[in-house]
């Protein structure tokens, strides 16, 4: 835990991710909007009394730490602990969609998707509330030995399909003549590439002129896209913990190449989100959590508002 420039927000946001909690989980997790919590952490709001002490409850540490006047936990305990919580079990229309899937199949869950967009929910909305936690449901069930791999493999692939007809129909919020460019890649040997299709969706949706490939791409062949057309940004997921070592020698190829000293490189994936600054461990420019924080951080990255 860092000591320096403590404040609540750095202590949120720092335990949080020490916990593997994502916003959505904790928000759950303490009863409030997963903005909320995003507010929070970006110093927009501040909560009551009251929240502070839920926060503080929850997570076993003092007032005093939580508010960044001490670098003392109230319990040893919480220091010492770097088990992740395992994320609440989902519910509403993620369960609904799972289910579906599970046992109706890709139609009928498309169907819920559309009837519930036409009814005015955003696509981003559907993503991050629904497809979302639907994917990380499957994968906890599957650890869990609750689901065999062929469901998993369906239940993907089936959501890509999903995503690939919501999109086009959605209207992008549109940019200026020439918008910025980006590459949206898994690490070389990711089989978990959903949660770069997002990332590419919503900066797609964000304006951003986006490639995407299908499937993931050994270091020699992301060098070759980006050489033959550098991009703005290069959107780099990681998953799982042992492929950030690919990602680390995908950045320190990219940095030694002349052509391609103007790409920012911007990380994010599961393998992040327990070690909150392993992103600048392996020279990435910065990091996001999600698809929604991807586009902020990235429209910042190449120095351009959001539209």
């Amino acid at each position: 835990m860092r000591a320096e420039a403590a404040d609540f927000a750095t202590r949120l946001r720092e335990l949080r991710k020490k916990r593997g909690l994502r916003q959505a989980d904790l928000a759950q997790a303490v009863g409030v909007a997963q903005t909320t919590i995003a507010n929070y952490e970006k110093k927009l709001r501040f909560p009551d009394e009251r929240m502070l002490g839920q926060f503080a409850d929850f997570f076993d540490v003092s007032l005093d730490f939580l508010l960044g006047r001490s670098d003392v936990m109230r319990s040893a305990e919480v220091a010492s602990d770097s088990r992740q919580i395992e994320p609440p079990p989902i519910h509403g229309a993620a369960a609904g969609y799972l289910e579906l899937l599970r046992t109706k199949g890709i139609d009928a869950a498309m169907e819920l998707v559309e009837s519930a967009i036409r009814g005015g929910l955003s696509v981003k909305h559907v993503y991050l509330e629904v497809l979302g936690p639907a994917l990380q449901e499957t994968g906890r069930l599957w650890e869990r030995g609750e689901l065999r791999v062929g469901e998993e493999h369906t239940i993907s692939e089936a959501t890509q399909r999903i995503m690939s007809r919501i999109v086009p129909a959605s209207r992008p919020s549109g940019a200026g003549p020439t918008p910025p460019t980006c590459l949206a890649v898994a690490v070389s040997r990711e089989q978990h590439t959903i949660g770069s299709r997002m990332v590419a969706d919503f900066l797609r949706l964000d304006g951003w002129d986006v490639v995407f490939p299908r499937g993931n791409l050994g270091i020699r062949h992301v060098i070759e896209m980006l050489e033959h057309r550098p991009p703005n940004l290069l959107a780099l997921s990681v998953t799982l913990e042992e492929n950030v070592a690919e990602a680390a020698n995908l950045i320190s190829v990219i940095r030694e190449r002349r052509s391609l000293r103007g790409v920012r490189i911007m990380v994010g994936g599961q393998a992040f989100q327990a070690r909150p600054f392993l992103w600048q461990e392996i020279g990435a420019d910065g990091s996001a959590e999600d698809a929604d924080s991807a586009v902020t951080k990235a429209n910042e990255l190449v120095s351009r508002p959001r539209p």
